[in-house]
């Protein structure tokens, strides 16, 4: 009997042990299933609320890119016109600046020679004059040789050259040399040449002279002459003043005027008488 007893609470301590090993299974396996099912249902709201945001994304209308793009079509022609008027300035500016270089550089030179320009006679066997002597200026409507002072800057140079205003090519060009001559072949490289500007269709001068009426008023007795001096004048003097007009290909004229060296309104640089009528 007492073994019976004790068989009994054997199996029922050991049907309580199975028993809650089983209870604490299941409640095991009930939490890591509700954790799961926790996390499964936080991503099937992420994939959910991706997959309503990928489905109610709105697309741009036909009308509205019309209108972005013709916004974008305006800007870019303004941004455009903006720089090719920009560029188009800084090119305007460059060239006016050129140009102006060119006016500077042309008025020094224009001013140095004819504000100084002095008469002066030479000796030449090729000279047509019996005594062989020449004055050493070529005044013509298109070009001009004469002598006039400059700065001494070397005593072998002197202060006296000898130049010309050529055009060549369309390009203006003052030759001159320290040593005077008959011909430019006579000078053996003793020349120089200065290009003062270009595209030059041409150059003309007018040369001052005063009339030898003396009966006539002193106001009417300055005359200007398309030509000053031949060889076979025989004159020796220079000009009162000269006026040098260049006109360029572009349609652009630039004249200057200059009264030469040692003459005033009643004077006259070294000795001087007017010319004849029927010499001139």
């Amino acid at each position: 009997m007492a073994r019976e007893v004790i068989a009994k609470v054997h199996w029922e301590a050991l049907f309580r042990d199975v028993r809650g090993s089983l209870l604490q299974v299941r409640q095991d396996v009930a939490t890591y299933g509700a954790k799961h099912l926790e996390q499964n249902d936080r991503e099937a709201r992420k994939v959910a609320k991706a997959t309503f945001a990928i489905t109610s994304r709105r697309y741009f209308t036909f009308l509205e890119l019309a209108i972005a793009l013709s916004i974008l079509m305006v800007v870019s022609l303004a941004l455009y016109a903006y720089s090719h008027g920009v560029s188009q300035s800084w090119s305007q500016m460059v060239k006016e600046k050129n140009r102006f270089q060119e006016m500077l550089n042309l008025d020094r030179t224009i001013d140095a020679v004819l504000a100084n320009a002095v008469p002066f006679t030479w000796k030449s066997d090729d000279a047509i004059n019996e005594d062989g002597s020449f004055p050493f200026i070529v005044a013509e409507y298109n070009s001009l040789r004469l002598a006039y002072l400059h700065d001494l800057h070397d005593s072998v140079e002197g202060a006296l050259r000898f130049a010309e205003f050529v055009v060549k090519d369309e390009n203006l060009y003052l030759t001159y040399s320290d040593r005077p001559f008959y011909q430019w072949g006579d000078l053996g490289g003793r020349d120089q040449t200065v290009l003062l500007a270009e595209n030059v269709r041409q150059i003309t001068f007018s040369y001052l002279d005063w009339s030898a009426d003396e009966d006539d008023n002193w106001e009417n007795r300055a005359l200007w002459l398309d030509e000053w001096e031949t060889e076979d004048s025989g004159r020796m003097d220079a000009p009162l003043a000269i006026i040098m007009t260049v006109e360029w290909t572009d349609g652009r004229q630039e004249s200057w005027m200059r009264r030469t060296m040692g003459n005033s309104y009643r004077e006259r640089f070294g000795k001087w008488t007017p010319l004849d009528e029927d010499k001139r």
